[in-house]
């Protein structure tokens, strides 16, 4: 096997008994998800975390259906429940906890979002030089640190892992309008940072 496949049929090819594709996904997805769980977590328990999230995976690969959702958002949705999971068992605190709802992510999600400033285009928030700056990893490293935990994620799955805010909103649990809004709210924050 080359693993020159896709992460779909990978993931086929490992359901019909080719054991051997499960490592290509492995080898495709380790430096992402410890990427994308260092930033929510720690680096020191990134590790622990990644392991976690490649033995729930190969558990329930079986009701991977790629027809719901591309093998990416289906394994960074794993990610980030297992990262969360992660933080809560290791604070010991409760999912209605007021502490919890801001490890999930802070505010709860209204429908009427639709304000004003949702519909501000992306781009206007920020001049060219910045967005690139975003693009840059080193950069977006050290000024994730400065962000709660939604934006992190956001920002990670959109600008390093590439991901549509549609699938970010998947991964999240959240409405494309959420998704939208809290990624405005941390390019303002950025926006900000840059100025310092």
């Amino acid at each position: 096997m080359s693993f020159n496949e896709t992460d779909e049929e990978l993931a086929i090819l490992y359901k019909e008994g080719k054991k051997e594709a499960f490592k290509g996904l492995i080898n495709r997805y380790t430096f992402p998800l410890y990427n994308f769980t260092a930033h929510i977590v720690n680096q020191n328990d990134a590790s622990d975390v990644v392991q976690e999230i490649f033995i729930k995976t190969w558990k329930s690969i079986h009701k991977f259906d790629e027809k719901k959702a591309s093998f990416k958002t289906w394994i960074f949705t794993i990610a980030r429940n297992t990262a969360i999971d992660f933080l809560r068992k290791k604070r010991n605190l409760l999912f209605s906890d007021i502490p919890a709802r801001q490890l999930a992510g802070g505010e709860k999600e209204s429908e009427n979002e639709n304000s004003f400033a949702e519909n501000i285009p992306d781009e206007n928030l920020l001049p060219d030089e910045a967005l690139q700056k975003l693009e840059d990893s080193e950069f977006l490293n050290r000024t994730l640190e400065k962000l709660n935990i939604k934006e992190k994620e956001i920002l990670i799955l959109y600008y390093q892992e590439e991901l549509t805010f549609d699938e970010i909103g998947k991964i999240l649990q959240k409405s494309l309008n959420t998704v939208k809004s809290t990624h405005r709210r941390a390019i303002i924050k950025l926006q900000e940072l840059l100025d310092k």
